[in-house]
């Protein structure tokens, strides 16, 4: 506990800025605060001997944005990299399909146990990210997904009601071992000073709340004009505050009142999205051809090009790398294969990204 930074919240928030993080400014600052309270709560109550029910509860947190619009990434960098507190990323998209039945729930907290180096009283105290959260929505779901046309099966419903006590401040069974087996050896372990971070696109929830739709999408139904809109939306506080919102995609309520703030995410801008390709990407590639003995050169107009083919992608960071690795690969296997060259330069000619190696 004593080994855990002491940050105040702008200092929380200056050092996400000094890990390369662009944007959302509005999200940075109420993770940053949500981190504050989180630890000063841990040291209040196992440092000071404070009573529990004297201080507000546990964090609780839920990002709501489009793909590819760090909400994930913020998580990592503060909670593992910043404040090293035990953390968890898990990708709920596996118990969406299978159910708890096929991974159960409490084995969010052995991969924490895992991360805390089995150590229980650290993992009781680390910081749970449930990624691709908005996977969970059941059969009920009123929104047409984005690029698929259709709506989730039934099987996230039982997770849901898996996870209502997970967020509670229980005390639940945790496996010692990555196994389905009842008969595996368990530890009991707290749920609460646990924070949890609930991270989703939401893909269909901007149309559905655009279309005003309390109604569920059936057979014979087609799908509204909105509905299958745009993938990189950007989500206001309005957006996200009506937990008929949410119940409509196909959450139960409870579940979503477990959360104590919901925070909306914006689409990246052209600019951010340039400001995370020269700051972040290239300056990567270009030391890993420097490691090689070679000058990697990049013109503006190619970054320039990478950056408005992510902008139509509306894929957001991911899509930055995956079309600047696209462009780069030729010359670098070329490059890589050649021992004697020295320089590979990207540039445009005729509207097509070439490269020259020297």
């Amino acid at each position: 506990m004593r080994t855990i930074p002491v940050l105040l919240p702008r200092e929380i928030e200056a050092h996400i800025a000094s890990c390369g993080y662009v944007g959302q400014l509005k999200a940075v600052r109420a993770i940053a605060l949500g981190a504050y309270r989180h630890v000063s709560r841990l040291r209040r109550i196992w440092l000071e001997g404070a009573r529990r029910e004297t201080l507000p509860p546990k964090t609780t947190m839920l990002f709501v944005g489009p793909t590819g619009c760090g909400k994930t990434y913020l998580v990592e960098i503060l909670f593992r990299d910043i404040l090293r507190l035990p953390t968890v990323v898990i990708d709920m998209t596996g118990f969406s399909e299978t159910g708890y039945v096929g991974q159960d729930v409490n084995s969010i907290l052995t991969r924490l146990l895992y991360a805390a180096d089995m150590s229980i009283a650290y993992a009781a105290i680390g910081v749970v990210c449930l990624d691709e959260f908005d996977k969970l929505a059941s059969g009920q779901n009123s929104a047409v997904f984005s690029g698929a046309g259709t709506t989730k099966d039934v099987s996230g419903l039982g997770v849901q009601r898996e996870l209502l006590k997970m967020l509670e401040s229980i005390e639940m069974p945790v496996p010692l071992e990555y196994t389905h087996s009842d008969y595996a050896p368990k530890a009991v372990m707290s749920t609460q000073d646990i924070g949890f971070i609930a991270c989703g696109a939401f893909s269909g929830l901007k149309g559905m709340i655009d279309q005003g739709s309390t109604e569920h999408i059936g057979f014979g139904r087609e799908p509204a004009a909105g509905e299958l809109g745009k993938i990189a939306v950007s989500y206001s506080e309005e957006d996200v505050t009506l937990a008929r919102n949410f119940m409509n995609y196909g959450f139960l309520p409870e579940l979503i009142g477990r959360f104590r703030r919901i925070v909306p995410f914006q689409a990246l801008t052209r600019e951010q999205l340039s400001e995370i390709l020269r700051s972040s990407l290239v300056s990567q590639y270009m030391n890993e051809f420097h490691l090689e003995g070679k000058e990697l050169v990049i013109e503006d107009k190619v970054l320039e090009r990478i950056v408005e083919e992510s902008v139509r992608k509306e894929t957001g960071a991911r899509a930055l790398e995956a079309s600047f690795i696209r462009y780069l690969e030729e010359a670098a296997f070329e490059s890589f294969s050649e021992p004697s060259s020295k320089r590979v330069t990207l540039r445009v000619v005729d509207n097509r990204i070439v490269h020259d190696i020297a």
